[in-house]
């Protein structure tokens, strides 16, 4: 199964029709989609590897959820919990800015239309977000040059294996 990345901006006005037009788009095409708040991607690679990692745990039948996505949102937020990863990475109604990632064969820019936003990959760039949310230190960030803090959210996203 392939995925498609893109970053997006728009309004989440009320985050469960957000989410249940999201999935019956999804369902029409037989593929699954996820949704999360841009503020915690730390780059594209970061994203990519959330889902790489949710592939690869489907394949090796080890997720510990019953979606691929919900399992990239994981990875993603670094969490074992899916309440946790929800919390910290879904959208909500203050989102402004979305990572999104179809799994399967949906066009992922025909999604990002239908919700009434519009492409911008540039929302998944690491510029001025926070690291703390994936629960990295100031100590731990100043290990590492700003052009790649991106290792320290890949590094989380790896960790997760472990964790599990």
């Amino acid at each position: 199964m392939s995925h498609a990345l893109a970053g997006a901006r728009g309004d989440v006005k009320d985050r469960d029709a957000v989410l249940r037009d999201a999935q019956a788009w999804a369902a029409g095409l037989g593929c699954d989609v996820l949704l999360a708040d841009a503020s915690v991607v730390f780059g594209r690679e970061h994203l990519e590897s959330a889902a790489l990692h949710a592939e690869r745990a489907r394949d090796a039948k080890l997720m510990a959820t019953r979606s691929v996505a919900m399992e990239a949102l994981l990875y993603l937020a670094a969490q074992r919990q899916v309440a946790d990863a929800i919390r910290l990475a879904g959208i909500r109604e203050s989102t402004r800015t979305v990572a999104v990632v179809v799994f399967g064969e949906g066009p992922v820019d025909d999604l990002i239309g239908r919700l009434g936003w519009s492409r911008d990959d540039g929302v998944l760039d690491s510029q001025g977000k926070d690291l703390s949310v994936l629960g990295i230190k100031a100590a731990e960030r100043g290990t590492v040059p700003d052009d790649r803090i991106v290792d320290l959210a890949l590094e989380r996203t790896a960790l997760l294996d472990v964790l599990k």
